[in-house]
């Protein structure tokens, strides 16, 4: 017999003050989201479910956390523990956390059309960028790379974070710049 281990959610403060870290001891998804509604989480039950509380303005999810920011109205001290239990109860009573399917096999489609510096960036940004951005409870994704110019959307807590320009030029782009000379002029987040 096989005992099923539960989920275990804990909150962790983010570098934005407005969102908030939802931790889980288990994997969540293969598919990071960022939904700024709830009609942009149609197929995601659970991301749905915590758009019903009041105070939530939009959610990210990745591997194994969600981060939610809040409405300025109300301070994270007092419904962070609220949030914590909501999901843990949402994930134990198996409430789905996505119904996309074939994400996977669609992008692995697109990958095939990118060029050689595109897939090397994406590289990069996998094993040296993404792991600290998502310990921060956000993400970052490229969107292009044309003539030296990087453009990136950044997601979850890097949205709108007042330390987020920093992050994107004196750490994403020196990085790219250094690994890549004469090849990367500049990074531009297209959402800030």
């Amino acid at each position: 017999m096989t005992t099923k281990i539960p989920f275990i959610i804990y909150a962790e403060s983010t570098p934005n003050p407005e969102v908030m870290k939802f931790v889980s001891n288990k994997i969540l998804t293969s598919e990071s989201k960022e939904c700024l509604t709830i009609n942009e989480a149609e197929g995601w039950p659970l991301l749905q479910n915590i758009f019903q509380f009041p105070f939530v303005k939009e959610i990210f999810i990745a591997s194994n956390y969600i981060s939610i920011k809040k409405h300025l109205a109300v301070e994270w001290f007092d419904i962070s523990n609220q949030v914590r239990i909501f999901i843990q109860d949402q994930l134990n009573n198996d409430v789905a956390i996505n119904l996309v399917a074939d994400i996977q096999e669609i992008k692995n489609k697109e990958v095939d059309k990118k060029s050689t510096l595109t897939l090397e960036i994406e590289k990069i940004l996998e094993t040296s960028i993404r792991p600290s951005i998502q310990m921060d409870g956000g993400d970052i994704e490229l969107v292009s790379c044309k003539n030296g110019i990087i453009k990136v959307f950044l997601k979850g807590a890097c949205s709108g974070c007042p330390s987020s320009q920093m992050t994107l030029k004196n750490g994403i782009e020196v990085l790219l710049k250094e690994k890549f000379p004469k090849k990367i002029k500049e990074v531009i987040a297209i959402n800030t």
